[in-house]
């Protein structure tokens, strides 16, 4: 009788030990699904995002055939390709920081386009504006040495994660506020004339694809820059309702305004 109600009580412990652990056990499947879910998710985005960000660097490839065309780079400017150049290296350093491969290669990439664009703006640029432009470059070329001097550094590794995280994301911020100039003479002519669309849809994109993986691999220095952007295009793309396109009320002015 002892050994019969000693066994109940062993059963009876199963049985607590089983309905106790279930609920465990399911959330750690749960949390186990949700964790490969989100990884699918961050393959996913940053596939996309990157083959998008290509896509919008090749855009300047414009720029460089109306250089090429008019044979000087008179009434085009250099900031848009040195801002993103610089806005590269930064992110390519910061990608190594945080062994991100998708940061690594879209910027490497566009590091690599960029630096091919500013060579070609140093060709077709004549004296004497070709020795501001030297100057540019040789800072360029200082600042991209100096990003991978830190990289390499013996600096704390969160300390240099947070350095370049907050620089990455101020030149981020700068170069996506060019497109505010375009803006101000939007409202002033009432014509979206001067913005061209498809850059603006594409600009949108790629952004919000970033803003997601910033969110999925929870990311600050990501989130905040192209929360950012996504607002900016959002308020170019709803000028486009407000102000259609309308040719006559232009001034004739061309746009060198590239992300």
């Amino acid at each position: 009788m002892t050994a019969e109600v000693f066994g109940v009580r062993i059963s009876s412990g199963l049985v607590m030990t089983k309905v106790t652990n279930a609920p465990t056990d399911h959330s750690k499947i749960a949390a186990t699904r949700s964790t490969e879910l989100c990884m699918a998710w961050v393959d996913v985005l940053s596939f996309t995002a990157t083959c998008s960000t290509i896509c919008l660097f090749m855009c300047g490839t414009q720029i460089i055939s109306r250089i090429h065309k008019h044979g000087t780079t008179e009434g085009t400017g250099i900031a848009p390709f040195l801002l993103t150049a610089i806005s590269c290296a930064g992110w390519t350093g910061y990608g190594v920081l945080k062994n991100d491969g998708a940061v690594i290669l879209v910027n490497g990439v566009g590091l690599v386009i960029q630096s091919l664009y500013l060579l070609y703006y140093y060709r077709m640029t004549h004296y004497p504006r070709k020795r501001n432009i030297t100057r540019l470059l040789l800072f360029t070329l200082f600042l991209y040495t100096v990003t991978f001097l830190y990289v390499q550094s013996d600096r704390p590794h969160s300390e240099k994660e947070n350095y370049m995280g907050l620089i990455c994301m101020l030149l981020t911020i700068a170069t996506i506020g060019s497109p505010l100039v375009d803006v101000g003479q939007v409202i002033r002519t009432k014509s979206t004339e001067s913005m061209p669309f498809m850059l603006c849809v594409t600009n949108m994109a790629v952004s919000v694809q970033w803003l997601l993986y910033g969110i999925l691999v929870d990311d600050i220095y990501m989130k905040i820059p192209n929360f950012i952007a996504v607002l900016i295009s959002g308020m170019q793309l709803s000028l486009f309702i407000v102000y259609p396109p309308n040719s006559s009320r232009l001034p004739h002015k061309s746009s060198d305004i590239i992300l």
